[in-house]
């Protein structure tokens, strides 16, 4: 539990070697907050896909409360399934760029919050370089478990979304 405060145990007990010029800032955090957007938009397109699957009434899943963000449902969504028709893979929303987006912009996240210290030390980045490596064999453990559970489906969608982490390069 105390990994995920490294950064600010470390604004608040060192003293940074130096501050960010203004733009710098002016990057970091549209950034974050861009990166947190997403973020918010990949997890909420499953979720609701999911809901919908569950057959939750649509009044809750296309709810209007705060802290919703726009395109986080998808009315007819893009889906695969299985020929008995048990099993359905969503293939859609930011899920048909890559499988685990999600992952890239929570790493990316991890990292902004180390270059917010602002300083010339590992400390702040161990979060970012832990956060990779539990990701990166979070990803691999779950197309492993995925392949078995979804066999040939699995393979028809790894097929139709190649990439694991960024569209298009990985």
């Amino acid at each position: 539990p105390f990994v995920y405060c490294f950064q600010s145990l470390f604004i608040q007990t060192v003293t940074p070697l130096g501050t960010y010029p203004w733009y710098v800032w002016a990057f970091l955090f549209p950034f974050l907050v861009t990166c947190y957007a997403i973020f918010d938009i990949i997890n909420a397109q499953k979720n609701r896909f999911r809901m919908m699957r569950q057959g939750v009434d649509m009044k809750i899943i296309r709810r209007k409360t705060f802290p919703q963000m726009p395109w986080s449902f998808i009315e007819n969504p893009r889906t695969l399934v299985s020929e008995d028709g048990k099993l359905e893979l969503f293939a859609d929303g930011f899920y048909r760029y890559a499988r685990k987006l999600h992952y890239t912009v929570d790493m990316c996240m991890s990292l902004m919050w180390g270059l917010s210290c602002a300083a010339c030390n590992f400390i702040p980045f161990f979060y970012f370089f832990f956060f990779f490596s539990h990701l990166t064999h979070r990803q691999k453990r779950d197309d492993e478990r995925c392949h078995k559970k979804y066999g040939t489906l699995w393979e028809k969608y790894t097929a139709l979304v190649p990439y694991k982490f960024i569209p298009y390069v990985y």
